[in-house]
């Protein structure tokens, strides 16, 4: 009877899972979108562009990576909504008129060569600002201290084709998975400490497959640790960056080899100690924190394969307290390409 009564409670799980999967409900902050998609360059914007603008794409919507234009675009759809030809930002927020100003010679005494200035030169002011000269008379000149893409964007076609609960409760290690897992059996939790998180989750957002990324704190003694308290390394916290993934595209044993291939790359940065006592601080410590037993064993045979070489700590996933917000995507924010495959040096420190 006791056998009878697991069976039914877990059957009763599924179908509960599978009603909750078929209502498809709008997409919110957290899901992960799955959508078909196309970006076409709009109003003289010609960069290069640092994410992927076609295709399928899958994301958690508010997780950062894409467009900012774009999860706003992506909230509250459903599977099978598509929109055409919709404009969104391309990053460099709209011209503000207000920012264009007219300054009269007098003010710019201190500038060499006040009369030489033409239309078309970039002028750097007090406080690093650069602006574009648009008018030169007799005795103003007319400057525009806007990005010189604002106002620039992409013209999005786009249809949603999945929508899927964030995977929570794979966050912490179980010895078994379970039946009434809120998230889709191919969607699985990965967590990495590599030394500074930058360069590190820059590598992983590059992988196809991987649809989030976020870096913060694990395996340490406080609650909600704050970047200040990590550095001090009283908090015993380890750098560390969760990977959410589909294992239908990129393999947990693939995504080891990424982790280790940055450590080659990266380990000689962090043989000199930055505190007083090699106990004082775990920050930069490598560590591989499996979220369940395939993971722990896999991560074992790949330690055990370059007799650790790199100092990895093995441990299973512990509480993940997020980074501040402007660790979080940091190098791509500073304008290095997060592509699917993009092959290009990441250039950290990490």
């Amino acid at each position: 009877m006791e056998h009878q009564q697991n069976v039914s409670s877990s059957t009763d799980c599924k179908q509960a899972l599978h009603e909750t999967m078929v209502s498809s409900p709008a997409a919110s902050p957290g899901d992960i979108v799955t959508v078909q998609m196309e970006l076409t360059p709009e109003n003289g914007l010609i960069l290069e562009p640092l994410f992927d603008t076609s295709g399928r794409i899958s994301f958690v919507l508010g997780g950062g990576n894409y467009l900012p234009g774009l999860h706003e675009l992506v909230e509250g759809m459903k599977i099978g909504e598509h929109v055409k030809d919709v404009s969104i930002d391309g990053g460099w927020g709209k011209h503000n008129p207000d920012l264009v100003i007219n300054v009269p010679k007098s003010n710019l005494k201190m500038m060499k060569k006040v009369d030489s200035i033409t239309v078309g030169a970039t002028l750097n002011l007090k406080g690093g600002i650069q602006v574009s000269v648009l008018k030169v008379t007799e005795d103003t000149i007319t400057v525009d201290a806007n990005h010189p893409l604002a106002g620039s964007g992409y013209t999005c076609n786009l249809t949603v084709l999945d929508i899927e609960p964030y995977p929570e409760s794979k966050f912490l290690y179980k010895d078994q998975p379970s039946s009434c897992d809120d998230a889709s059996p191919h969607l699985e939790v990965a967590t990495w400490a590599m030394g500074c998180f930058w360069g590190g989750e820059l590598a992983f957002m590059r992988t196809p497959g991987v649809f989030g990324t976020r870096v913060g704190y694990t395996q340490g003694n406080k609650a909600d640790p704050t970047y200040e308290d990590v550095c001090q390394g009283d908090t015993k916290h380890r750098e560390a960056i969760v990977v959410v993934y589909d294992n239908r595209v990129v393999t947990y044993k693939e995504l080891i080899k990424i982790f280790m291939d940055r450590l080659a790359a990266t380990v000689n940065q962090y043989k000199v100690n930055l505190f007083d006592d090699e106990d004082d601080s775990l920050q930069y410590q490598h560590g591989i924190y499996y979220h369940n037993d395939d993971q722990r064993l896999q991560a074992e045979e790949a330690v055990s394969a370059n007799s650790n070489k790199y100092n990895v700590e093995l441990l299973q996933a512990a509480k993940f307290y997020d980074a501040e917000e402007y660790h979080q995507q940091y190098l791509l924010k500073g304008g290095q390409s997060a592509r699917k495959g993009c092959k290009e040096t990441i250039r950290c420190f990490g």
